[in-house]
């Protein structure tokens, strides 16, 4: 059920139907507020000019996380890929070595051929 949830961003209220909790509502609301306080500091920029800088920045942080977020599941893949692999490898290395400690035929030591005797 949508709560009714009021936060400020750059000293304006908005008020908001939300799914979400009000605390996290007020938590991006406290990222929109710094970055909109950044954009402004020493500029004089309207207030739709700073809103925009700082969409664009919270827009570039967004797409450097993406990023690295899309680099560690690749290499997570990998790393579950490899052990896939290994863990073949193992399991084929331990039917290995039942077959030679019963003995049975394809795992025996070659037999050496006849051998000259040393006078």
């Amino acid at each position: 059920m949508a709560n009714p949830v009021t936060i400020y961003i750059h000293h304006q209220s908005y008020r908001f139907l939300a799914e979400e909790e009000e605390t996290y509502l007020q938590q991006c609301a406290d990222i929109v507020n710094k970055e909109m306080d950044q954009a402004m500091a020493g500029n004089t920029l309207s207030i739709t000019d700073g809103a925009v800088l700082a969409a664009m920045n919270v827009a570039d942080k967004y797409c450097k996380e993406r990023q690295v977020s899309d680099n560690l599941r690749a290499q997570l893949k990998q790393a579950l890929d490899e052990n896939t692999r290994l863990a073949r490898e193992l399991a084929e290395a331990k039917r290995e070595a039942r077959k030679a400690a019963r003995g049975e035929k394809g795992t025996k030591a070659p037999k050496q051929g006849p051998r000259q005797e040393e006078t």
